[in-house]
C-alpha cells in the first residue's frame, strides 16, 4: 500500500466555472489597442519612473510603468539591502513603500492600496489594481515593469497617474494625460478569438 492515495480521475473532479471580474484585471479574451505615452513621471540620481504606454480595452485601461534604479556609489551590502525595496517588498502600511494612484477628470482619486471592492461584487466607483509585472537586474541597475488596471474607462477630462516612493527619495509625482484618446481607442480593442 502506497502512502499517497491515487489521484482522482477526471470524472471525479468537479469542474467549477469561474467568471472573470472585469474590475480585477483586463480580459484575457480581448486584444488591447496600444497607446504610446513615454512620459517621465520622475527622475533623480538613482531612480527613473516612466509611464511608457497604455493598453486600452473596451472596458478599461492598463497603464504600463517602467521603473529603474541604479546602484550609483552604494557599496555591495547597501545595494543588496536596496534590492528588496526595489522589488516593492514592504509591509502594507510601510511609509516608505511604492504607491500608485490615479486622479480622474470627475474628481475621483483612486489608489492601489484601497482595493477593488469585495470579492464578486463590482465596486461602486472606479478601481485601480496592480496587475503584476516583472523585472530583474545586475550589480549596477534594476528595472521593473508594473501594470495598473483602471476600471472602467476613465471619464472625460484630464487623467493623472501619481507615484510616490519615499524609500528612493521620490515625492508625490504626477504625469497628466488627456483621457479623450484613451476613450477613443477603446473601440479598437478586438476579441482575441474573433468572437
Amino acid at each position: 500500500m502506497s502512502f499517497f492515495p491515487p489521484d482522482p480521475t477526471d470524472d471525479e473532479i468537479e469542474d467549477i466555472e469561474q467568471t472573470q471580474s472585469p474590475w480585477w484585471r483586463p480580459s484575457d479574451d480581448e486584444h488591447a489597442a496600444i497607446f504610446p505615452i513615454e512620459e517621465t513621471i520622475v527622475i533623480n540620481d538613482s531612480v527613473a519612473v516612466i509611464l511608457s504606454m497604455a493598453r486600452v480595452y473596451s472596458n478599461g485601461v492598463e497603464f504600463v510603468i517602467d521603473r529603474r534604479v541604479r546602484r550609483g556609489g552604494a557599496d555591495l551590502r547597501a545595494w543588496r539591502q536596496m534590492q528588496s525595496k526595489i522589488q516593492g517588498m514592504f509591509g502594507q502600511y510601510d511609509p516608505d513603500r511604492l504607491r500608485y494612484g490615479v486622479a480622474l477628470g470627475d474628481g475621483q482619486q483612486v489608489i492601489v492600496d484601497q482595493g477593488s471592492g469585495r470579492f464578486g461584487e463590482a465596486p461602486d466607483t472606479h478601481s485601480l489594481v496592480q496587475t503584476g509585472g516583472g523585472g530583474g537586474g545586475s550589480n549596477d541597475t534594476w528595472r521593473f515593469e508594473d501594470g495598473l488596471w483602471l476600471w472602467p474607462l476613465p471619464p472625460e477630462g484630464p487623467l493623472e497617474v501619481v507615484v510616490q516612493w519615499p524609500a528612493f527619495g521620490v515625492p508625490e509625482s504626477h504625469a497628466v494625460l488627456d483621457s479623450a484618446p484613451l476613450r477613443e481607442l477603446a473601440s479598437r480593442a478586438r476579441p482575441v478569438w474573433g468572437e
